[in-house]
């Protein structure tokens, strides 16, 4: 009965490293398209600063999940839930990645002497993807299923608009809008934006894995 006890305590810490991660991953991601919009070369270095933190964050995660299953050898329901907060965490250190990719923009602009020209379609799939992970966050705290496949069909409304982003860009090159060298840089936004709600979509699926033992494509 003890080492039940002390299994739901060490549990309890590890899902609060869990949320205190989302929490920074949120922070950085905010953080990152808000110093794009604004061109704020200081905030931009906040994020890169930041990812320190989360990378820590992450190995001690994986330590306290190897230590957890070598102390308890948990069973069943138990032993998934600890070894997919492993999966969780390395899908959360790489929003933060993204974070950073999308940051350095700001440097590459600054090189250039211009500010970064967010179209309307990229701040749409901005708002769809801070909405996702805000969204992920409480699927994960309530552990709610429902929400969780309710967040990962979203997935396809960013993807059709990184579609639209490429096309515009290409047509606002054509129209003189903003020089060649520019293309490169918008593209990786959007496909970095892209990839953040495909991690989501990652995290949705660990969460029905968590609770259901199964893909989240049975429940479609």
């Amino acid at each position: 009965m003890q080492n039940v006890h002390h299994f739901e305590n060490e549990v309890l810490i590890l899902k609060a490293d869990i949320s205190k991660m989302l929490s920074l991953i949120l922070e950085s991601f905010n953080m990152a398209i808000k110093s794009l919009e604004t061109n704020d070369a200081a905030l931009a270095k906040r994020v890169i600063d930041l990812d320190d933190k989360i990378d820590d964050i992450n190995r001690k995660i994986e330590d306290e999940v190897y230590q957890i299953i070598a102390r308890y050898n948990p069973l069943a329901k138990e032993l998934r839930y600890i070894i997919t907060m492993i999966k969780f965490s390395n899908n959360l250190e790489r929003i933060g990645d993204l974070s950073c990719n999308i940051a350095q923009k700001v440097f590459e602009f600054k090189d250039n002497n211009i500010s970064a020209l967010l179209n309307e379609d990229t701040l749409k799939m901005i708002g769809f993807s801070l909405e996702m992970l805000k969204e992920v966050f409480k699927a994960f705290n309530e552990r709610n299923v429902e929400l969780a496949i309710e967040i990962w069909k979203k997935d396809n409304i960013i993807d059709d608009l990184e579609i639209q982003i490429r096309k515009d860009i290409l047509n606002d090159f054509k129209n003189g809008k903003y020089d060649e060298k520019l293309i490169i840089p918008y593209v990786l936004i959007a496909r970095d934006i892209e990839r953040v709600s495909d991690q989501v979509t990652n995290l949705c699926e660990e969460i029905v894995y968590i609770e259901k033992g199964e893909k989240i494509t049975n429940f479609l």
